[in-house]
C-alpha cells in the first residue's frame, strides 16, 4: 500500500472515531461556567505573554531558533570483505592446519626458480585459484639466486597484497599469516602436509622422477608428502608444460578421486619419511611455473590471463618510496614530482652466457649500439605517439643490467646513458637494505620507464616490457641476441 493510501486510510478512522462523540449546540458548549471563565483568562494569558517576551533581555534569535545538534553515530571501521581476518581464524600458528577455517578451502605451491620466475608461479598459483575457487597463499620468495645464506623476503614486502586483493576481487594471504615461519632449514620439519609433484610427471627430469627440490619447505617447517600428478595433464610436444585447467580438476573431490587411484604418495624427504595423500582442503603443489592455459608462453599475448593478475600486482609502498629516493639522487632533483621521465632498460648477461655455446661472448651478447638503435626506435615513437614529450629533448636513458665488466659500465656512461651502482662505491645497496634490493629495486626502476628496451628470452624483461605497457602506456622493444647480427632488422 503507498503511504498516500495509508495517510488516507488513517484519517478516515480518526473521522470515524470521532463520529461516535455525543454532539450538542455550540451555544450549549460556552453556557458551562468553566468555559465561560476560560474564555476569559485566554485572551488575558496571551497578552502576559507577548508584554514578557517584549520586556525581557534581548535575546539572539538566531540561537533561540537554532537545532539543538544531535549526537553523531559512531562511525565503525569497514573491514574489506579480502582482509585477511575473514580468511584465517587468527594470528600464525605452529601448524598450518589448525589456522585454517574449516569452511574455506586453499591453494598454494612452492618455488626455487629465480625472483622473476617465482614472481610468475605465484600468479599461477592465483590463476587455479581462481578456477578453483579457493584462496591462494603466497610463499615469500626464495633467494635460490642470490644466496641461500640471505633469507626468504615476504611476498608482501615486496608487492602490495591488499591492493592485489582488492583489484582481483578475492582474497590473499601469504603463509606468514597462516604458519610462523622458523627461517632457517635446520629448525623442526614436523608439520606434515601432502601435495600434489608436477615435476615427478617427467621421468626424464634432473630429479628422475622426483617432485621438485625447493628449500621453502624446510624454512617453512614443513614435511611434504608427494603424489604424481595424472599424465593428462601435460601438454602434447610441450615439454614440461601443463594444462592449467586439469591441473584445475584436482581441486575438486571428483579430480582428486581420479588422481590418487592413478597415482600413490611417496615417501617424503623430510625426516618424518611418511606418506600422505594430497590435501583437499590445501591443494598445493611443487613447481608451477610451466602452468599455461592455451599455450606455453602466452604471457606475451594481450589475452593473457596470467597477465591480467598480474598487472593488479603494484610494488609495495615501501619498494616505490625507496625507488623514488634512488632516482631523486641520481637525477639530482628535490621532489619525486622532479624525476624526470627516461626510458628503462634490462641487460642481462650472467647466466645467459651459457646458451652462447662456442660463439664468442663479444658476439653473442647485442653490442650497445645495437641496443642503443632500439633506444632510438622506443625515442622516435613516443615522439609520435605523444607530441611535444619532454617539450620535443630526447628522453634520459636508465641502464639496469647484471653485468660485472667495469669497462662496459664506463662504455654505458660514454653514452651519456645514467645507471645506479648498486656497488660499496656507489649506493651500496645490499650493506643497507641485504642482497634482495639490488634486483628488487632494479625491476621497480624497470617498470617507472616511459619507454622500455629489453633482452629477448628474458623473463625479467618480459614482465618490464608488460608492466611499462600496461602501467605507463609506454613503446617498448626488445633486441635479439645469440649469434653475430641477430638483432639485424
Amino acid at each position: 500500500m503507498s503511504q498516500t493510501s495509508g495517510r488516507q486510510r488513517l484519517t478516515h478512522e480518526r473521522t470515524k472515531s470521532h463520529s461516535f462523540r455525543p454532539t450538542m449546540p455550540i451555544s450549549a458548549r460556552w453556557s458551562s461556567p468553566r468555559r465561560q471563565i476560560l474564555f476569559v483568562l485566554a485572551p488575558l494569558l496571551a497578552i502576559c505573554t507577548l508584554a514578557g517576551f517584549y520586556h525581557s533581555p534581548k535575546v539572539d534569535l538566531d540561537v533561540r531558533l537554532r537545532w539543538r545538534p544531535e549526537a553523531k553515530p559512531e562511525v565503525l571501521p569497514v573491514i574489506s570483505p579480502y582482509n585477511v581476518s575473514r580468511s584465517v581464524p587468527g594470528p600464525p600458528t605452529a601448524g598450518w592446519k589448525e589456522n585454517l577455517r574449516p569452511e574455506l578451502k586453499y591453494i598454494t605451491g612452492f618455488v626455487g626458480g629465480g625472483y622473476t620466475n617465482d614472481f610468475m608461479t605465484y600468479v599461477n598459483i592465483v590463476l587455479l585459484a581462481q578456477f578453483t575457487r579457493r584462496i591462494p597463499i603466497i610463499p615469500p620468495f626464495s633467494p635460490s639466486h642470490i644466496g641461500y645464506d640471505e633469507k626468504n623476503i615476504p611476498f608482501g614486502d615486496v608487492f602490495d597484497v591488499p591492493h592485489m586483493a582488492e583489484e582481483l576481487k578475492m582474497p590473499v594471504l601469504e603463509w606468514r599469516d597462516v604458519k610462523k615461519d622458523i627461517g632457517t632449514e635446520a629448525g623442526p620439519q614436523s608439520d606434515k602436509l601432502g601435495c600434489w609433484t608436477c615435476w615427478a610427471q617427467f621421468d626424464d627430469s634432473p630429479r628422475g622422477g622426483r617432485a621438485r627440490e625447493n628449500r621453502l619447505e624446510g624454512r617453512l617447517g614443513l614435511d611434504v608428502s608427494y603424489t604424481k600428478i595424472p599424465a593428462t595433464v601435460k601438454i602434447p610436444q610441450g615439454g614440461v608444460d601443463l594444462y592449467a585447467w586439469e591441473l584445475a580438476k584436482l581441486g575438486f573431490h571428483s579430480g582428486w578421486l581420479a588422481g590418487t587411484r592413478e597415482n600413490q604418495p611417496m615417501d617424503s624427504e623430510g625426516p618424518l619419511k611418511h606418506r600422505m595423500p594430497p590435501d583437499e582442503q590445501l591443494l598445493c603443489f611443487d613447481f608451477l611455473y610451466y602452468v599455461h592455459v592455451t599455450r606455453p608462453w602466452e604471457w606475451e599475448e594481450d589475452y593473457s590471463p596470467q597477465w591480467h593478475i598480474a598487472s593488479t600486482i603494484h610494488f609495495a609502498p615501501r619498494m616505490v618510496e625507496l625507488a623514488n629516493g634512488y632516482l631523486m639522487r641520481l637525477f639530482d632533483v628535490p621532489s619525486e614530482a622532479d624525476i624526470p621521465l627516461f626510458i628503462s632498460i634490462h641487460v642481462r648477461h650472467g647466466d645467459f652466457k651459457w646458451q652462447c655455446g662456442t660463439v664468442p661472448l663479444v658476439d653473442c651478447f647485442a653490442s650497445l649500439s645495437v641496443i642503443a638503435r632500439r633506444v632510438q626506435e622506443v625515442q622516435d615513437e613516443l615522439a609520435s605517439t605523444h607530441p611535444g614529450i619532454n617539450d620535443g629533448l630526447p628522453l634520459k636513458v636508465l641502464m639496469t643490467s647484471d653485468e660485472r665488466d667495469e669497462a662496459w659500465w664506463n662504455d654505458v656512461r660514454a653514452l651519456g646513458w645514467y645507471f645506479i651502482d648498486h656497488g660499496p662505491r656507489g649506493e651500496d645497496t645490499t650493506a643497507k637494505y641485504g642482497k634482495w634490493y639490488p634486483p628488487l629495486l632494479d625491476s621497480v626502476f624497470q617498470s617507472m620507464g616511459t619507454g622500455f628496451v629489453g633482452t629477448e628470452r628474458s623473463t625479467m624483461s618480459a614482465i618490464a616490457r608488460r608492466r611499462v605497457q600496461d602501467w605507463q602506456g609506454g613503446a617498448v622493444r626488445d633486441f635479439r641476441w645469440g649469434y653475430p647480427g641477430a638483432d639485424d632488422h
